[in-house]
Order: structure tokens, then C-alpha cells, then sequence
């Protein structure tokens, strides 16, 4: 018999030792159904353990089918016998506080492993940087397969500081740690994705077989299984989409195999970087070593700094098309500071491109008077040493001396760094604007970066300053 409370909307902590626990979309909130009751109008879903120390069997299920649904996990422990530990549907945000695990089961039918976390749509894990997730794969039973820490048919985003590890279970094929038919994303926060072991094929770190990879922050290692007849999973494979990364660490590694090594980053369709700091490692093998980067088309830009390393036997490091990418071919894309590595499987280096980063001029540099021809504009004034509320600094915060000029209605402000901010209170900028000065110029060695007055004077109040940010090729403001 279900019997159902309707009261008014309020916050509800749930312990997963009282029985299983099932979470669906309400019209104003969660209804929390366990033993057979269930609560509405929960806008604060809280799952826990009363026991943080000693796992519980029950399981959860969220249903999201009809509206979004954020639960948060604090401190849960949850070591399934059968099935998955989470199970979800929709649209679904776990929101982490604590230490949080989650282990998958063995299916009755086949021991099979399950899933740490099993959902069948989009898939969203957030937290601050002292929460964390161990989602575990079960470990397949008699030669059957394992399943995935992290499984989703439309996608896993992994935001905020948290950190996140996903394990793949052994088995005949292990599960990979982290597994999408929609894609991954991680922006933040620091994720662990391991491969289960496998006797034929073992499981990839993160794999993608729709949607792509992207990773544009935070720090993240994925390591493909090991395999001791057969194939070592990849690091990070995406058999649907590319494998993006713009920033941070990423460390991806090949596991071996009895056959062939995984791969450390493989894409059917394309690898592109273009920042942060990339290790990809092959995995070795007795017959023929994984590729650290493998796809038809591999694309390197920006300030990145990567090391590429081949499996051994006969692996490449940098495999675009089947052949080793010729860096040379690569220069004139990276930007200021990059390191491009390949090696082979001892690490010795096969190829090497070091761009040098500029180096950072003592003193000012004053930009040079434009000509002025026969119908032009007129040249511009002699450089002002300072101007009322104006002040820039160095990448320290220290005051350093700046050149001014202004042409027209344009007011240009010159500094000879690559990183520096410029600073000016809005009534100064008002006074400038009543003088005439409609845009004006913050001018660095690698960057240039032009506003308007009268926007920036829309932005905030009297007491408001206006901070320009230049760091080499990048600028940011803030009004306040």
C-alpha cells in the first residue's frame, strides 16, 4: 500500500539505511517516495547515511522525465548487491557535500557488473573543492563484463571544485570509468577516471561514443584498463565527436594490453588543443604499442605545452592519418610559450617545437607618431605622463609609469609589459568624456583593447572604477 503526504513545501534529509529511496519530479518540488510513503513538495532533497562508515545496500532512483531535478548527496555510502547504486532518468543534477561513494552491484542475469551511476539522460555532478564522489563500477562474475563508475545516454557534465573518481569494474570487458553516448564535459573541479581490467578488451578512462569530449578546466586524469591477453583501453576515446581541450592539466594514458596498448587520447573525428598542460601516453603491448594521440585529424594551437609519448611496440606518438604529425607543419598556430613534445616508448625525443615566450621589456614602450598625409587626421599630441584617476599596474600590482596620447577623440594609454591592468574611476572618466574623449585605447606588447566611454559609464555609479586586465594575447574587465 503507497500512502502519500501532501504538505506544505519544505526541505527533507533522507537516510538511505531506512530502505530505498526514489525521487521523481513535483509540481512544486521532489516527491521522496520510501517504504511506500511518499512526501511532496521537497525543494531540498537530501540523501545521507546515518552511518557514514558502513555502506548500505539500498538504492536510489531519480525520475526527472517531467522536470528538472537536483538532489543533493551528502557524506552517502551506498554499496549495491544488485543493480546500480544510483539509478537516474531526465535531467538530473547531483549536488556533492562530503565524501560520497557509490558502488554498482552484480546483476543477477549474467553477472554482469553494474553501474556506480546509471542514467539514461543528462547527467550533471557539482561541488565545492572539499566534496568529492567515488563512483565504482561492480566487477563482472564467471567471465562476464564490468560495469562503468559514471554511465549516461545523454551526457555527464562534471562543474564546480569537486572531485570526482570513476571506476570502471573488471570483467571479461571492463567498464570504463567514465561512459556517454552524449558527450562529456568537464569545466572544473579535479577528475579520476580509471578503465576496469579486462580479459578481452578493457574499459577506456572516459569514453564518448556521441557528443564529443571537452574539457576546459580543472585537472584530469584518465587511464585506460589493462589487458593481459587482449586490448588495453584508452585514456580518452571518442568514437562520436572530438576531444576538445582549452585548458588546466589533462594526463591521459593507454593501458596495456597482451595484444595491442590503448591509446593515451583517441578521436574518429578530431583531436584539438589548444591550452593548458596535455600528457598523452600509449600503452605497450607484446605485439603492437597504443598511440599517444590517435585521430584523422589533430589540431594544435595556442600557448599549450604538450608531451606526446608512444607505446612500445612500433607506437606513434602524435598519430595523425596513420603517420607521425610533422611539427614543423604546426609553428606558425601556437602562440607564445608553447612546447610541443613527441617521444618515443623510452622517452627520448623524436620531435620537438619550443616556441619562446616574449620576454617582458624593462620600461615603457611609447608608440610611434603616425604620419599624417595631405587630407589625414591630425598626428597625435606629445605624450602626458599621467592623467587624474588613471593608474596602471604590473602583474604584482605595483604602480608603473604608462605613456598617454590621443588622436581625435580616441585616448590611447601605452605600457611596454605583457601583463598589466589599467585602472580609472567613472567620475574620471566622466570628466574625460565631458572634454571631448569618446573611446579609449589600453595598449600592451601582445594586446590592444578599445571602449567606449559612454558604455562604461552605463556600467556602474559614481563610485564605480573600470579595471582592464591584459595577460599577453587575453583581456578581461570589471566594472564595480
Amino acid at each position: 500500500m503507497l500512502t502519500t503526504l501532501a504538505a506544505p513545501a519544505f526541505a527533507g534529509t533522507w537516510y538511505i539505511e531506512d530502505g530505498d529511496i526514489t525521487v521523481k519530479a513535483g509540481e512544486t518540488g521532489n516527491d521522496v517516495t520510501q517504504n511506500n510513503v511518499t512526501t511532496k513538495n521537497d525543494t531540498d532533497t537530501i540523501i545521507t547515511n546515518q552511518k557514514t562508515d558502513t555502506a548500505s545496500s539500498n538504492t536510489v532512483t531519480i525520475d526527472a522525465e517531467n522536470d528538472k531535478v537536483e538532489v543533493k548527496l551528502d557524506n552517502v555510502n551506498i554499496k549495491a548487491d544488485s543493480g546500480s547504486a544510483l539509478t537516474s532518468k531526465g535531467d538530473v543534477t547531483l549536488a556533492l557535500n562530503g565524501d560520497n561513494h557509490l558502488t554498482g552491484g552484480i546483476s543477477g542475469t549474467g553477472n554482469y557488473g553494474r553501474n556506480g551511476i546509471a542514467s539514461t539522460g543528462s547527467l550533471t555532478i557539482s561541488g565545492g573543492e572539499n566534496d568529492s564522489l567515488t563512483a565504482q563500477g561492480g566487477s563482472g562474475a564467471d567471465g562476464s563484463d564490468g560495469g562503468s563508475g559514471i554511465s549516461s545516454s545523454s551526457g555527464v557534465t562534471v562543474s564546480g571544485g569537486s572531485t570526482v573518481t570513476a571506476n570502471g569494474g573488471n570483467g571479461s570487458d571492463g567498464g570504463s570509468g567514465i561512459s556517454s553516448s552524449s558527450g562529456v564535459t568537464v569545466s572544473d573541479g579535479t577528475v579520476t577516471a580509471n578503465g576496469g581490467n579486462g580479459g578481452n578488451v578493457s574499459g577506456d578512462g572516459i569514453r564518448s561514443s556521441g557528443g564529443g569530449v571537452t574539457i576546459s578546466g580543472g585537472t584530469v586524469k584518465a587511464v585506460g584498463g589493462d589487458s593481459k591477453d587482449g586490448y588495453g583501453g584508452d585514456g580518452i576515446r571518442s568514437s562520436g565527436g572530438g576531444v576538445t581541450i582549452s585548458g588546466n592539466t589533462v594526463n591521459a594514458a593507454g593501458g596495456n594490453g597482451g595484444k595491442v596498448g590503448g591509446y593515451g587520447i583517441c578521436s574518429f573525428d578530431r583531436v584539438a588543443i589548444s591550452g593548458g598542460t596535455v600528457n598523452a601516453a600509449g600503452g605497450n603491448s607484446s605485439y603492437g604499442g597504443g598511440d599517444g594521440i590517435r585521430s584523422s585529424d589533430i589540431d594544435l594551437s595556442g600557448s599549450l605545452e604538450l608531451t606526446a609519448k608512444a607505446g612500445s611496440p612500433n607506437g606513434k606518438a602524435l598519430s595523425q592519418k596513420g603517420s607521425e604529425l610533422d611539427l614543423n607543419a604546426i609553428k606558425d598556430k601556437l602562440g607564445p610559450g608553447a612546447k610541443v613534445t613527441a617521444t618515443d616508448a623510452d622517452g627520448k625525443v623524436i620531435a620537438q617545437v619550443p616556441i619562446p615566450r616574449p620576454v617582458e621589456p624593462e620600461g615603457p614602450v611609447i608608440p610611434e607618431e603616425s604620419s599624417s598625409s595631405s587630407g589625414g587626421s591630425a598626428a597625435p599630441s606629445a605624450p602626458a605622463s599621467s592623467l587624474p584617476g588613471l593608474t596602471v599596474t604590473d602583474k604584482d600590482g605595483q604602480r608603473i609609469s604608462y605613456t598617454s596620447t590621443q588622436s581625435g577623440n580616441t585616448l590611447t594609454v601605452c605600457v611596454g609589459r605583457l601583463t598589466a591592468s589599467f585602472r580609472i574611476s567613472l567620475a574620471a572618466l566622466r570628466q574625460l568624456r565631458a572634454e571631448g574623449i569618446e573611446t579609449i585605447t589600453f595598449q600592451t606588447v601582445l594586446c590592444s583593447t578599445t571602449l567606449s566611454l559612454d558604455e562604461l559609464l552605463a556600467m556602474g555609479g559614481e563610485d564605480a572604477e573600470a579595471v582592464l586586465t591584459h595577460r599577453l594575447t587575453d583581456s578581461s574587465l570589471t566594472v564595480g
